[in-house]
């Protein structure tokens, strides 16, 4: 099933749009990077710190910051836990390249979101690479899919954890982790992936950015080797949600469409969200609700639990 999103709500064009607009005139787009780079670290700097030990008597709210051992070093990570005694459905969020290293961090407001909206207790990880995350050198797909099992592994012994109702959300590069991780992971109920590729090879021909193409093939490689998670979607078992621009350049749609066919050859259940008019960068509302109708749908009731404490 396909959704093409088309309209802009009418109040994000008389307020964001002139606002956007001033806000050009009056700084400059560098400097527009600075003062976000700036408010999230501000955003961040009153989080708590507890050690892993203590996950399992975390109070209502967050998220707070812990640090757990994988792949021979040390990852970040952040959890966020609804109000009431659980078990809630676990949703894990993975997140996309940063230029600045920023990792789980940028993924904290949609923790608190699924958090307070649905009573998901929330889970985001910093990859290796980014963030305060700090592992040896090595393979990186190696690394981070032993992160992200290592992470789960870790979440599933919380007892306010439901490990049979988890959820990935991924988002550009975290989408293709996400992927990839999929049918590694016990207890996995769905997943969205958001602005992610799933054919590497074919990606690696048909983008415009030299950047993304140097970042797959940092050694020159004339045919370099690059995973093609497609055929592996005949395996999966579970609902997922596709969001992707139609205006991407960065990752091109066609991704988004490759995945979309095999999950319908294969009778899974899926569904694509293509928003018109926008590239790599997806709005954040229109997301976010078609997060929430996915994962109500699909995950059943989790306030109710917090509700009757």
């Amino acid at each position: 099933m396909a959704i093409i999103i088309t309209e802009t709500p009418p109040w994000v064009q008389i307020v964001l749009f002139p606002l956007s607009r001033m806000l050009k005139r009056i700084v400059h787009a560098k400097h527009l990077l600075i003062i976000w780079f700036i408010l999230i670290v501000a955003a961040c700097a009153t989080l708590r710190t507890v050690p892993r030990q203590e996950l399992e008597y975390l109070a209502a709210g967050g998220p707070a910051r812990f640090f757990f051992a994988s792949s021979g070093g040390s990852v970040e990570g952040y959890f966020a836990r609804p109000r009431g005694d659980g078990p809630f459905p676990l949703v894990l969020l993975l997140h996309g390249h940063s230029i600045r290293g920023v990792g789980a961090k940028l993924l904290l407001p949609l923790a608190k979101f699924f958090t307070d909206e649905i009573c998901f207790a929330s889970l985001a990880i910093s990859l290796p690479g980014y963030g305060d995350t700090d592992v040896p050198d090595g393979p990186m797909i190696v690394n981070t899919r032993q992160v992200v099992r290592d992470a789960m592994a870790l979440a599933k012994e919380i007892s306010w954890i439901d490990g049979k109702r988890v959820y990935l959300y991924g988002v550009s590069r975290g989408a293709v982790i996400a992927a990839a991780v999929l049918n590694e992971i016990d207890g996995v109920a769905g997943a969205v992936l958001r602005s992610g590729a799933y054919d590497l090879g074919r990606l690696y021909r048909e983008t415009s950015s030299f950047w993304l193409r140097r970042m797959l093939n940092p050694n020159g490689d004339k045919q370099p080797k690059l995973f093609d998670l497609l055929p592996e979607t005949t395996s999966w078992r579970v609902p997922i949600l596709i969001l992707h621009g139609a205006e991407d350049t960065l990752i091109p749609v066609n991704q988004a469409i490759l995945l979309r066919d095999r999950l319908r050859a294969a009778g899974s259940v899926h569904r694509l969200i293509v928003f018109s008019g926008h590239g790599h960068r997806l709005p954040t509302r229109e997301t976010r609700e078609q997060a929430l109708l996915f994962f109500r749908e699909h995950a059943g009731p989790a306030c109710n639990v917090a509700s009757d404490s």
